[in-house]
């Protein structure tokens, strides 16, 4: 009785469409071995199925997945296009396709009680990668702060080996991945980001996806301070970041400049300038750059001013143990009338009073280079000081230069660098004269009835100052 079902059972297995490798004893009773052919398209492909017969009829039968390529016991079977079966079993593939990758099994069939015995054979079309990008647009917009999420889809046998690429350079990810999940954190991550697809075939594959990050403008100044003289022409200039592309009007005194032939409003990709032809007095003041999008608005002051340029410390050297010798230049389109020399002595974490001198510009040229020469004497031996130089000229005061620090001969060697650094003059530190006669340079203010409003001028100064050097840090 089991014997009878146990025949039953392998006729059946025998007619089935479908086989698994797990249906049937694998590779017993064949001469030929398994072959996985790697080939490229449109070449020809013959997997081999050599068969033991043992003397006993033997039929042959080819599968791919649940499709018969070929029957040995049907002779009038079309085979499918591309197809042949030949004498010896072994079956040929012309012209192979991408889509003919895949397994292929022989089955060998005998009389009860034998059954069928398989071997599984593998054709590999290789052929180079392709890639599309998702989106397929390739183009992606963000919020900034929210997550970028982009792909690639990549084809290609054997399957492609992926790379990123942004701004020249290879993102250095923990494996090869076609999908690419970040956060947009910074606007600067915006640009262009190229997959690359590589398996050894062909040329490379390569799509790129445009990320923008939408966020509102930003605005960088090339100075925030122009200085001009009237009649010469002065430009201000701002560079605009942003997405979407932002609207930049200029103001002046809160007011929308009224654009003329005169003052040009000029526009090149992210570089926005106002241009003023023939400077007026009438013009000097706070301009505002103002640019908007859809996701906010951002603003830079930039000034424009007939007052110098700061102080510039060119040279200094010792003279003797108790002087110093300066030398600076300034830029400015009109004459220079005086100069403040600030000083005061330094030690790290320590600072003296402020002690200022008046010293004349020593030059009638209008500019708009100006230099001048100082010999600072009575100094202390062995000692730090550092010291601030501003202009004026008939538009007023300068902001004060870098503060340079120097010592006189016998200081520690480790402070005897000149250092330049913003000052802050706090306004209880400034004594308004320096009565010490061996400083040869010391020039009090001009007394004479004819300076009168020179002398008005001179104490809104002293008020107005530590108003202007606030803004610096402090010591």
């Amino acid at each position: 009785m089991y014997w009878m079902i146990f025949f039953w059972v392998a006729g059946h297995l025998a007619t089935m469409s479908f086989l698994s490798v797990g249906q049937a004893a694998v590779n017993q009773g064949f001469k030929s071995v398994p072959t996985t052919v790697k080939t490229f398209e449109n070449d020809t492909v013959l997997l081999p199925c050599y068969v033991d017969n043992f003397g006993v009829p033997t039929r042959v039968r080819w599968w791919r997945k649940d499709t018969l390529l070929a029957d040995s016991g049907e002779p009038n079977l079309v085979l499918p296009p591309r197809i042949k079966m030949y004498g010896n079993k072994s079956l040929e593939v012309v012209h192979v396709q991408p889509e003919d990758t895949g397994e292929y099994v022989c089955q060998a069939s005998r009389p009860a009680p034998s059954g069928y015995v398989n071997q599984v054979h593998a054709i590999e079309v290789m052929y180079p990668p392709s890639v599309q990008p998702v989106p397929r647009s390739g183009e992606l917009e963000v919020n900034l702060g929210e997550e970028v999420d982009m792909a690639c889809e990549v084809e290609g046998v054997p399957y492609p080996v992926v790379s990123w690429v942004s701004k020249g350079e290879v993102l250095q990810l923990l494996d090869d991945r076609p999908r690419l999940r970040f956060r947009a954190d910074s606007r600067n991550l915006s640009g262009q980001y190229t997959c690359v697809a590589t398996n050894g075939v062909g040329e490379a594959a390569m799509a790129t996806i445009d990320l923008r990050i939408r966020h509102k403008p930003s605005i960088q100044t090339r100075k925030n301070w122009v200085h001009a003289s009237p009649g010469i022409r002065a430009q201000l200039d701002c560079r605009v970041t942003s997405w979407p592309e932002a609207k930049v009007e200029w103001f002046f005194e809160d007011q929308r400049v009224p654009y003329s032939s005169r003052i040009v409003k000029h526009s090149y990709g992210e570089d926005h300038s106002l241009i003023i032809r023939n400077v007026r007095t009438l013009d000097y003041g706070y301009y505002l750059c103002r640019a908007s999008n859809s996701v906010g608005i951002s603003e830079e002051i930039i000034e424009l001013s007939g007052v110098a340029n700061p102080a510039i410390f060119k040279e200094s050297h010792p003279v003797g143990r108790t002087a110093y010798n300066f030398i600076w230049e300034v830029d400015s389109y009109s004459l220079i009338i005086d100069y403040q020399f600030w000083f005061r002595k330094y030690s790290k974490g320590v600072h003296g009073q402020w002690h200022k001198l008046y010293i004349p510009s020593g030059s009638e040229a209008i500019g708009p280079v100006h230099a001048r020469a100082f010999n600072l004497t009575g100094l202390a031996p062995a000692t730090h000081y550092e010291a601030v130089v501003l202009s004026r000229n008939s538009y007023g005061i300068s902001r004060p230069s870098k503060i340079m620090r120097f010592s006189t001969d016998g200081a520690t060697t480790e402070s005897e660098q000149q250092l330049f650094e913003k000052p802050n003059i706090p306004k209880e530190k400034i004594l308004p004269a320096v009565e010490v006669a061996s400083m040869s340079q010391h020039l009090p203010p001009v007394d004479t009835e004819s300076n009168d409003a020179y002398r008005e001028q001179s104490k809104c100064i002293l008020i107005i100052l530590p108003m202007i050097l606030n803004f610096f840090n402090s010591y």
